[in-house]
């Protein structure tokens, strides 16, 4: 709009421009703080949770397998759960001690792999047996709970188990959040496609997704640039105001 009145003569200066501007070099900051994992990384900081810190380890595992926000894990409970078609879907986030709408403000159905189905299902009957040997009434609707049968509090995960979980494996320190990342990453290396990636990770618009993600695609694809090429045999015909060989001869 700002463009076109320009063009009329009824401006002289774009007042958006600053903010296009501030933008990109807002999105150019996020990809700075992509830090994904590598898989070998990724599996060596489970196998060191599963082993030092069982109990944390379902919840670990989730956010790597799906690409959860630590809110939307948080807030997940056991109806959100669709054993059959291994899938769960995402209705809530826990941001700032308030139970509050996906960041999309949409919900969304995101897969479950196979290892996550099984380790949930093993949780739910932990958990189970937990409800009988403490005398809660039922099963919490949460599936990550604290001590007392409530939602897991983010911060005391975030503040006091993660740092120690990344020390206990050798790992750089890296947040949280970087388990998302991991999890768009892999799935990019795997090629599937940015529109799966934005589906599961719940993103408004595709493109946040490439402006997040689009950097790690795999570069090239020789196969498709070749389909372009037609049966004309690969030779040079020599120009007719270049020198041929052999002529060397003064003019």
């Amino acid at each position: 709009m700002f463009n076109h009145a320009i063009e009329d003569g009824h401006l002289t200066v774009n007042p958006a421009l600053r903010i296009f501007k501030k933008s990109r070099k807002a999105r150019a900051e996020q990809k700075k703080k992509v830090q994904p994992l590598t898989r070998d990384e990724l599996r060596l900081l489970l196998r060191t949770c599963k082993t030092k810190y069982p109990t944390s380890y379902p919840f670990v595992l989730l956010l790597a397998r799906t690409g959860l926000r630590v809110g939307e894990a948080v807030a997940l409970q056991w109806g959100d759960l669709d054993w059959q078609r291994r899938s769960m879907v995402i209705e809530r986030n826990w941001v700032d001690g308030q139970l509050t709408s996906p960041k999309s403000g949409l919900a969304r159905r995101v897969d479950m792999s196979q290892q996550l189905t099984d380790t949930l299902s093993v949780l739910l009957a932990e958990r189970k047996k937990e409800t009988l040997r403490k005398g809660w009434r039922a099963v919490p609707s949460w599936i990550f709970t604290n001590r007392e049968g409530n939602h897991l509090d983010p911060d005391n995960f975030r503040n006091r188990i993660w740092p120690k979980l990344l020390v206990e494996a050798g790992l750089r320190k890296i947040r949280i959040h970087d388990l998302r990342h991991t999890y768009a990453s892999l799935l990019i290396q795997n090629n599937e496609s940015l529109a799966y990636a934005k589906e599961q990770l719940g993103h408004h618009s595709i493109a946040v997704t490439v402006d997040i993600y689009g950097h790690l695609m795999p570069g090239g694809n020789k196969a498709a640039v070749d389909k372009l090429d037609d049966d004309t045999p690969a030779t040079v015909q020599p120009s007719a105001t270049l020198p041929q060989p052999g002529n060397t001869q003064a003019r």
